[in-house]
């Protein structure tokens, strides 16, 4: 089964990140619902955003999606300079409160932000996601890559979450609670792999 991925233009997000601004579309590398194993990450369905538990995290941890999170440790990030590529399969409604997490977070941890224009980026997060309706609810698969200045792959998040509702349109069904919780798996990701001494 195929699925269209559009790509989240930069100028609608440019308030959260310095994302750059992309004309093509992707597909998220094949990735599907059968590359994840069942449980991973599934958050117990809700309807209403403001009930949903707290994403489980295997990394550092964060605050709830809206409140700061706790500074990283001196220096864990000092060396970094991180750019956020356009987002792929998301459309702008989830990908805004993503976006806006996404920099909350990585300002708080003291991760610098860097843009299209800079020549002095240490790492690329690229974003794909996915959005299955599944039943009577929806599958967000998502996929972070995090490229070198010159694209290639270094690391990869990756995950999916559970929503109540589907249809036509499941991407109508994820709440904004949801996307900010994939952002808080990322950042938590990232931080942790560039914490972690590399041979």
């Amino acid at each position: 089964m195929k699925f269209r991925y559009a790509l989240i233009s930069a100028a609608a997000l440019s308030a959260a990140i310095g994302l750059s601004a992309c004309n093509s579309s992707e597909s998220p590398m094949g990735v599907t619902k059968a590359d994840l194993p069942p449980t991973q990450n599934a958050a117990t369905p809700t309807t209403d955003p403001a009930q949903a538990p707290a994403p489980a995290t295997t990394g550092p941890t964060t605050a709830a999606p809206g409140q700061p999170a706790a500074p990283a440790s001196p220096g864990v990030a000092q060396t970094a300079k991180l750019r956020f590529a356009p987002i792929v399969g998301a459309p702008i409604a989830a990908a805004t409160p993503l976006s806006q997490r996404l920099s909350a977070l990585a300002k708080s941890r003291g991760i610098t932000l860097g843009t299209a224009s800079d020549n002095d980026n240490t790492h690329i997060m690229k974003g794909y996601f996915s959005a299955l309706a599944d039943g009577n609810q929806t599958t967000i698969i998502y996929v972070w890559d995090v490229l070198d200045p010159a694209g290639t792959r270094l690391h990869r998040i990756q995950g999916q979450e559970k929503v109540a509702g589907g249809g036509a349109d499941p991407w109508s069904s994820v709440p904004a609670a949801t996307m900010e919780g994939i952002a808080d798996k990322a950042i938590d990701g990232y931080m942790s792999w560039i914490s972690t001494p590399k041979t």
